[in-house]
């Protein structure tokens, strides 16, 4: 029954003594904020419940309703549900065949009179060409007038780089998420982060207006997920509880989506805690030492499964960050079982097209053949940092 997971998060005795200590939890949520922020070269940050409530929290903060926002067709679908969730419209446009994320080219063609915000995904941590994005925006703005709000979605890809440059650095805000399968982790949690101090005050006070719950409760069921997930993850127990999770048996504590509704989960506008926080704050400490490691782990990867010739993997890009090692096979279900065989879990991340999906069906206006194929073709190796 051993099997080493797809994915795994970098915890050991550090988030441990932090999570116990009381003194590591005072103000962590601000002391967080504020060294996240500046690790990846902003001013100001807000910690959320989740991600996609950043997403959310965003769009509200900037008065927004009934617009258009892009978005890629190939992406995690949190993304769209706080979109539509707000009360805005999706656009989507297809991925590139170069890499992961949308084709620029295809989204200078999407931008249109009702477009106010493009939310760029750097997906499995390849930087998007933020330069080419930045000169499509003022173009845009240029052209219809009004303001087109960016938002770089790096939940993928903290501290990737486009020619050197940290892509958090261009346009109006960034947006991290912060659960156990992303580069860095807080156990839950999500982060905002911008150089803008009226929108970092907008965002802190939509939080503090329409985030509630006893946090008390919430820290307690945060410090029993952490020490489940140190049990969990062993290689030995991992196999009983991957066996579960394919039964089904565990979809209430795994699946975070539906291909016919539309939804947040209960806790979306909980308050964070300075549980999670404290969390948080180790992680980001080892920021350095994990990307890495997931770069020299993803780059091994790479180099011995392109010697088969049975796997394309994208090229590599200097800035990369690696929060997944992805290939294209043809025979995905094939890989799967036969590495399972070595005890190895190989992981399918998104495998369906946002406007394929039920729920998505009346904001879909054409074909994205490109998001298709990835989301059938794409398979992840286990990249983590140990």
């Amino acid at each position: 029954m051993k099997l080493k997971p797809r994915l795994k998060p970098y915890f050991n005795y550090k988030e441990t003594l932090a999570l116990i200590n009381p003194f590591n939890k005072l103000g962590a949520i601000e002391r967080l904020e504020k060294s996240f922020a500046a690790k990846f070269e902003n001013k100001f940050g807000t910690f959320f419940a989740h991600g996609r409530t950043g997403i959310f929290a965003l769009l509200k903060s900037w008065n927004l309703n009934a617009v258009e926002i892009i978005c890629p067709a190939y992406t995690c679908v949190v993304v769209q549900h706080a979109i539509v969730l707000s009360g805005n419209i999706p656009v989507f446009v297809d991925a590139s065949i170069n890499d992961w994320n949308m084709d620029l080219g295809l989204l200078k063609k999407s931008i249109g009179p009702n477009t106010r915000v493009v939310i760029a995904t750097h997906l499995f941590g390849y930087p998007m060409n933020v330069i080419e994005l930045q000169e499509i925006i003022k173009e845009a703005e240029s052209q219809y007038g009004h303001k087109i709000y960016v938002i770089q979605d790096v939940a993928h890809s903290y501290g990737a780089k486009w020619e050197g440059q940290t892509v958090t650095r261009f346009g109006d805000a960034a947006i991290f998420g912060m659960n156990i399968s992303k580069i860095l982790s807080s156990i839950f949690g999500g982060m905002v982060i911008s150089n803008d101090p009226n929108l970092d005050k907008e965002l802190k006070e939509w939080r503090n207006q329409n985030c509630k719950g006893n946090k008390w409760v919430k820290s307690i069921k945060r410090m029993a997920y952490y020490f489940a997930v140190r049990i969990a993850f062993n290689s030995w127990i991992y196999g009983i509880i991957n066996m579960m999770e394919r039964k089904g048996l565990l979809n209430a504590f795994v699946k975070y989506y539906e291909d016919n509704s539309i939804s947040f989960p209960k806790d979306w506008n909980s308050p964070p805690t300075n549980t999670e926080a404290s969390i948080g704050l180790v992680q980001l400490e080892k920021y350095d030492e994990i990307i890495k490691k997931r770069r020299a782990h993803a780059l091994k990867w790479k180099d011995e499964l392109s010697k088969k010739g049975t796997i394309e993997f994208m090229p590599d890009l200097p800035g990369n960050t690696y929060s997944h090692c992805v290939g294209l096979v043809e025979n995905r279900n094939e890989w799967i079982a036969n590495f399972r065989q070595n005890s190895i879990q190989l992981g399918i991340l998104i495998e369906y097209s946002v406007p394929e999906m039920k729920a998505f069906e009346q904001f879909k206006k054409q074909e994205f053949p490109n998001a298709k194929y990835f989301s059938e073709h794409s398979i992840n190796f286990p990249n983590w940092p140990r």
